[in-house]
């Protein structure tokens, strides 16, 4: 009975590595998904405004638009995603479940990671424009 319960333990313990592995790299995953979400949300920019008086701001809708279709093609069309746009900032959010190899044993079936990115646009040669921006 000792050694039934010192192996699940060790289980236990082994799963915790591995699928806590697993979940870091996800995390990681998701974190650099969400900042190439949000570069190409905020290269959207509005050339109206633009063209008209100089004024450098992103295009809320062609933000959103282009972060989510980033993220559809990087597979997160099952996660939660989040885009907010703020004049020249674009914040992305996603948010994804990571199954697990070994803590299914125990019904922990997965684990959800998230990650957080903002985005700014920036035009200019010589120094950069950023158009009243905080």
């Amino acid at each position: 009975m000792f050694v039934l319960g010192v192996a699940l333990a060790l289980f236990a313990l082994a799963g915790l590595v591995v699928d806590g592995g697993l979940a870091i790299n996800a995390r990681q995953r998701v974190a650099d998904d969400s900042e190439q979400a949000a570069r190409a949300g905020a290269d959207r920019l509005g050339e109206a405004a633009l063209r008209g008086g100089g004024a450098v701001a992103v295009d809320p809708a062609a933000a959103r638009s282009a972060a989510r279709t980033y993220l559809s093609g990087r597979g997160y069309a099952d996660a939660q995603v989040s885009v907010a746009v703020n004049g020249g900032h674009v914040r992305v959010t996603a948010t994804r479940r990571q199954p697990t190899a070994l803590l299914s044993i125990v019904f922990i079936n997965s684990i959800t990671v998230s990650g957080q990115a903002e985005a700014r646009a920036a035009v200019g040669i010589t120094g950069e424009i950023t158009g009243g921006l905080p």
